[in-house]
């Protein structure tokens, strides 16, 4: 084979990568395998990893980056960094600067910067990994609280990893006051968000004779993962503590059932016709619009597309998660200097949806979409579920043209990535 012009090799290097320093879901579980996590924990119980490895969040996110972190959040977006507890006497109209924050953490008050993913490339990369094997939208916060800080309120909260990153905290849980809680109801046409919150979303109140059940200590190193709903509190420990709290939005049956009732109403027009007015009055007009919706629920178990609700989703999750991460410049060079004997990789953490409809098979990976006749739609599954492939290796009836044409083009777009020699 003759050897590759020198401008091929340059534009193929230019093209690499960053390397990533973020862990697996099944590397943050240590000895539990995510299968195991899944079906004994996941929305069920407490898992708590002490893992006797102090520095083992370290390439996640090293000290010396955490006050780069929070001075890039408090210049490109200074409503994402809080002092805890909040509104303080005295507090109000002052600016959150670099010398309040000092101020306050000296004080005992708990730093916190909000989707704390934003500002450092490994919890990007986290992010992605995660919310690829879950499913789930996730938002990574850091907090750094001083030796004498204030406990935390007793509250729940969404599925929620606990990263010890350095220092020591107590965690107190106790039992659930309601079996995975709904967190959003949608608001009326007359109400806002935080109307339909307090009066159709049942509130947090903590019963007072109920104390806690379970005490964890984190130490550095440690993790602690909490189901949707499981009421909990920390404090310090005598020393300051540092850790990441990673927050899942989960899709629930109750979101797509929703969305296959909202397509339903684009087909049917019953369900689109207003309530009649002096229903809020009842007698018989009331009975008439109870009788109705009797008789639309009868036909709903036949009418809903639920496979239809469940692409739905998916699309709108990944366009809402957004653009690539990770671009390099060069892609363009490399793309054009592939050649079959070339092996690629998928950008760490990238969340891909296929999916074949109308004669088409479709890839999408953030707002992007690649579409293909859907008798090459193996070669998009395969693509799909392999993170490390030979071009030539690109399965069905696409010509060796065709493989280096979509190879080329999602080098092109972001997704794949040409590797070096020494890591073929």
């Amino acid at each position: 084979m003759k050897p590759r012009p020198r401008s091929a090799r340059v534009a193929r290097q230019e093209a690499f990568a960053p390397p990533v320093h973020a862990p697996s879901l099944e590397a943050l579980l240590g000895g539990l395998t995510p299968v195991a996590f899944l079906s004994d924990h996941w929305e069920q119980r407490v898992y708590h990893l002490s893992r006797g490895q102090p520095d083992f969040y370290a390439p996640l996110l090293p000290r010396a980056e955490i006050d780069h972190l929070i001075a890039s959040a408090l210049a490109l977006d200074p409503t994402s960094v809080e002092l805890l507890p909040r509104a303080r006497p005295g507090d109000a109209g002052r600016p959150l600067d670099a010398q309040r924050l000092q101020e306050g953490y000296d004080a005992g008050n708990t730093l916190r910067v909000n989707a704390a993913h934003r500002f450092l490339g490994p919890l990007r990369q986290l992010r992605g990994h995660l919310e690829q094997e879950l499913s789930a939208l996730v938002n990574v916060n850091l907090y750094c609280a001083p030796a004498r800080s204030e406990t935390a309120q007793v509250h729940f909260d969404r599925h929620c990893f606990v990263l010890q990153v350095s220092g020591r905290r107590k965690w107190s849980l106790s039992p659930r006051e309601t079996d995975l809680p709904l967190e959003y109801v949608p608001p009326f046409r007359f109400e806002d968000l935080e109307d339909s919150r307090g009066f159709r979303t049942p509130r947090f109140q903590p019963a007072a004779s109920d104390g806690p059940t379970e005490h964890f200590v984190l130490e550095a190193g440690d993790l602690l993962y909490l189901p949707r709903g499981h009421v909990h509190e920390s404090r310090a420990d005598g020393t300051h503590s540092v850790h990441l709290t990673l927050g899942f939005k989960t899709l629930t049956y109750v979101d797509c059932l929703a969305s296959a009732l909202y397509q339903l109403a684009h087909r049917e027009p019953a369900l689109r016709r207003s309530l009649p007015p002096g229903f809020l009055l009842g007698g018989t007009v009331q009975e008439e619009v109870h009788e109705e919706l009797r008789r639309l629920g009868e036909r709903l178990p036949q009418a809903l597309d639920v496979e239809a609700a469940v692409t739905d989703i998916a699309r709108a999750f990944l366009h809402k998660r957004g653009q690539l991460t990770g671009m390099t410049l060069g892609a363009e060079d490399a793309a054009a200097h592939l050649g079959l004997q070339d092996r690629v990789e998928r950008r760490a953490g990238q969340l891909l949806h296929y999916s074949e409809d109308a004669g088409k098979a479709r890839l999408q990976f953030g707002q992007r979409t690649v579409s293909v006749p859907a008798d090459f739609g193996e070669a998009l599954r395969f693509i799909q579920r392999t993170p490390r492939f030979q071009v030539r290796a690109l399965p069905g009836p696409l010509d060796d043209e065709g493989r280096l044409a979509l190879v080329g083009r999602l080098t092109r777009e972001g997704l794949l990535y040409a590797l070096r020699p020494e890591e073929d």
